[in-house]
């Protein structure tokens, strides 16, 4: 069976047998490859969910771009083998303006959705700071709130109006005069803290969290130091965990003249440098101990050691649980607390 096409005053006769051998075999590579593109796709959109918080205005379009050429040349792997066979059906100037059409209406139509369901929500971290001082004295309590894509959580709260509105106890929400939560204060979800590029802290009560415990994590000496021959100085610590029953993990950020250590056979790791300021070498110990962990730091003069403590918990006080039911069904929300302390030795 041919089919007969008149272009340019000439007959071209087209046969479709050559060009159902031509198809038969790619089938199961074309299969493959829209099997894979669709994976890999899918994979692509999570991740870029996930990679922070990107300044605006060219923050909101980089993953969009990303994606869309992703997917576009996905759509060449998968279609541009049948090119050959159906260039003559889609070179139609009507075909054109088809797609051209349906291309418009479905940038219109998809700029009218919430980008947000359940299925896909948007990921916020809610995490109630407490800043501590010996074995059971709070000095300081606050809400941190971040976000991890590029929709700032002036977004969030927007349609969240109910979570402003308890963060106030129904004042109206001001971002001119709402606080910026440091990077320090997220040292127990370091390094995911890395890809926060705006948080915001608020005012909170804390004594709601003695209801669950009594002691809180701290650091103590528990034995003098010594001084070596070559004048470095090696300090005896012990930590302690306090009551606290979900601990997920540890984070001790020591600054200073450090040389060695008694983790990870006396070796250091590579220093970490955040913005610019000092070298921290960073210690991640995970779960909870029945028994107090004990360690020695060895600094090289005898300058201060600065050890900043962080262990997230995931034990939350009434007011915590009260605030994060207040959320839509559209945000996941990574609720913990953080009991944070810093010494110098």
């Amino acid at each position: 069976m041919t089919v007969k096409i008149i272009r340019n005053g000439l007959t071209h006769a087209l046969s479709f047998r050559p060009a159902v051998f031509y198809v038969i075999p790619l089938i199961p590579c074309l299969t493959y490859s829209v099997y894979f593109s669709g994976f890999v796709i899918q994979f692509l959109i999570e991740k870029m969910g996930m990679i922070g918080f990107l300044p605006p205005p060219y923050g909101y379009y980089v993953t969009d771009v990303v994606v869309a050429a992703a997917i576009g040349v996905a759509t060449g792997l998968c279609v541009g083998p049948l090119i050959p066979v159906c260039s003559h059906w889609l070179a139609r100037f009507s075909i054109l303006q088809l797609l051209l059409h349906v291309s418009v209406l479905a940038l219109a139509l998809s700029s009218q959705c919430f980008p947000y369901s359940n299925l896909a929500p948007k990921r916020v971290v809610f995490q109630h700071t407490l800043v501590t001082t010996d074995a059971n004295r709070i000095v300081n309590s606050s809400y941190g709130f971040a976000v991890l894509d590029s929709n700032s959580l002036s977004f969030l709260f927007k349609y969240a109006p109910e979570v402003a509105k308890g963060l106030y106890t129904g004042k109206e929400l001001s971002f001119e005069t709402t606080d910026m939560s440091s990077r320090e204060t997220w040292l127990g979800s370091f390094p995911v803290s890395l890809l926060f590029s705006q948080t915001l802290k608020f005012p909170a009560r804390s004594d709601g969290i003695f209801k669950h415990y009594r002691y809180f994590p701290h650091l103590s000496i528990y034995k003098p130091h010594t001084i070596s021959s070559d004048r470095s100085r090696r300090v005896y610590l012990e930590f302690s965990l306090g009551d606290l029953e979900e601990v997920w993990v540890t984070i001790l950020n020591i600054t200073g003249p450090l040389s060695s250590w008694s983790f990870a056979d006396n070796i250091l790791p590579d220093p970490e440098i955040v913005d610019g300021g000092p070298p921290s070498y960073m210690l991640r110990l995970s779960g909870t101990s029945q028994a107090n962990w004990t360690f020695w730091l060895e600094a090289s003069s005898s300058d201060d050691l600065r050890v900043e403590v962080a262990v997230v918990d995931q034990v939350l006080d009434d007011e915590v649980e009260r605030l994060k039911g207040l959320f839509p069904d559209w945000a996941d929300v990574a609720t913990y607390s953080s009991f944070m302390s810093s010494y110098i030795f």
